[in-house]
């Protein structure tokens, strides 16, 4: 678990830091809730890399985003999708750019999510909780 356990603990703290300030979880939850039902339809493991990354790329910029998401989570899940995780497509094929997260699994990037999404809650909650 050596390079494999320092990989995951890269991906969150580049994960956090990229994060930084932000006070939603929504794109987070977004990307959760896109991984579940695309693994929920799909079988085989390639499969559902390529339709998980399929849907990532295409919303960003998508115009369905204006009627679900504020303009600043759709600015952020766009930079998360472009900016971080670096979804590219070649030949129809499509890939993580971010050379860290292109080394771990999709099981690995989903629990990563999950764990992303608990320390921003515990974050906004400590931050409400400080200001009240």
């Amino acid at each position: 678990m050596g390079d494999e356990g320092y990989l995951k603990k890269k991906c969150l703290e580049l994960t956090l830091d990229f994060l930084k300030g932000m006070d939603s979880i929504k794109v987070i939850d977004m990307i959760i809730d896109i991984y579940d039902n695309v693994r929920y339809y799909t079988v085989d493991e390639e499969s559902i890399k390529q339709k998980f990354l399929k849907v990532l790329y295409n919303l960003k910029n998508s115009e369905t985003l204006d009627s679900l998401m504020e303009e600043r989570d759709k600015m952020m899940l766009n930079s998360f999708i472009g900016d971080l995780l670096q979804i590219k497509t070649d030949s129809n094929r499509f890939y993580l750019g971010n050379e860290d997260f292109s080394n771990l699994s999709l099981d690995d990037i989903y629990h990563l999510l999950i764990e992303l999404k608990y320390i921003k809650e515990k974050e906004i909650e400590d931050k409400k909780g400080a200001a009240n």
